[in-house]
């Protein structure tokens, strides 16, 4: 309709074909506060059943109720059996509070027990390839037009355990896929805490990390389906995010700092519930402490009490030279083109340099 006329071009201007936007059952909620009240009203729906999927706002100190979403797309929000439980919807006002918003939760509708896409996505699963844990709506659309329909999305919040347990139901090691930016990487930490009381044998996350300001959308915009491609190839274990996080912006140049590093990483890795993956995670975490405190530079000792065996950081080793002082890899260095490139992170020194 005339109506929608700025929905329209919205989505055209995001490179939105017409057969991915019949694909996700996009719309338009008018500006209007009576609209689909009103629409539902001529139908017979009865008021109560309005209310109660929450598809108007109401209450004892709202006089009359009026609709939810007014100038908003409208992104339907199915179950695993593909039935309409709730709403999302992204203003095209600057001047609202809310960017996106989703329906209230309801008897039908807990949306820390969804992921928005899951029902097409787990059959794109089915014929290959791994489930994509992207950010939002518009991050699962864009991916789909590309050829990626095995992408899936929270709903505005960050990963839920109840979401993850949904995620490895499709496979056991889903890909998470953040924005490059800190607001990414914080979410990607967060995740962290999220699945590690739940790993199992066969069961985990990978890490992909965007380059710096770029969604998915950008950067398929930018240079193509191959880009996003190569970012998935690259994703890496949660075993190396945890180290990233905890060694990231620290400087461990006293035994005490070293100590406390040590504590840390053992205190996160008892919460892992699962006796075999966390005694592997206990072995990989003291492996890459030994080498990181000692290996590199006295390569004829056991470093940290005997733990592990002399070997190349395989993260990197990441010391001061001459300073005898231990530096972390920072998260933009981990971010950048040429670590992301790499199976095995170059020298710090190296690194540095050439970035």
């Amino acid at each position: 309709t005339a109506d929608g006329a700025k929905a329209r071009s919205y989505l055209r201007d995001r490179r939105l074909p017409m057969s991915v936007q019949q694909q996700f059952g996009l719309g338009y909620a008018p500006a209007s506060r009576n609209a689909l009240k009103e629409f539902l009203g001529g139908k017979g729906i009865e008021k109560e059943k309005i209310e109660a999927c929450g598809l108007v706002v109401f209450g004892p100190d709202i006089p009359l109720s009026y609709d939810r979403f007014r100038d908003r797309i409208m992104f339907p929000i199915t179950d695993a059996r593909e039935r309409v439980i709730a709403f999302g919807g992204r203003a095209l006002s600057p001047d609202v509070p809310a960017k996106y918003l989703n329906s209230p939760e309801t008897e039908l509708f807990s949306k820390s027990f969804v992921l928005y896409n899951y029902a097409q996505a787990r059959k794109a699963v089915e014929r290959g390839g791994s489930l994509i844990i992207a950010e939002g709506y518009m991050d699962v659309i864009a991916l789909s037009a590309a050829g990626f329909g095995n992408a899936v999305a929270p709903l505005g919040t960050a990963l839920t355990e109840a979401q993850l347990e949904l995620a490895w139901r499709v496979g056991g090691e889903p890909v998470l896929c953040f924005d490059g930016d800190e607001a990414g990487l914080r979410a990607a930490y967060r995740s962290i805490d999220t699945a590690f009381a739940g790993l199992k044998p066969g069961k985990s996350l990978r890490f992909a990390l965007l380059p710096e300001g770029e969604d998915p959308d950008d950067l398929i915009g930018r240079a193509g389906p191959e880009a996003f491609s190569e970012v998935l190839q690259s994703a890496r274990p949660m075993a190396d995010m945890l180290w990233t996080r905890e060694t990231g912006s620290g400087t461990y140049d006293t035994p005490e700092r070293r100590a406390e590093l040590e504590r840390q990483i053992q205190a996160i890795v008892k919460q892992i519930a699962d006796d075999s993956v966390r005694r592997h995670y206990e072995q990989d975490m003291r492996d890459r402490l030994s080498s990181f405190f000692g290996a590199s530079e006295q390569p004829q000792k056991k470093a940290f009490g005997g733990y592990g065996k002399d070997q190349q950081h395989r993260n990197g080793p990441s010391r001061g030279q001459g300073s005898q002082k231990r530096f972390a890899v920072s998260d933009s260095l981990m971010n950048s083109a040429l670590v992301r490139r790499r199976a095995n992170l170059p020298p710090l020194r190296e690194a540095a340099l050439i970035v």
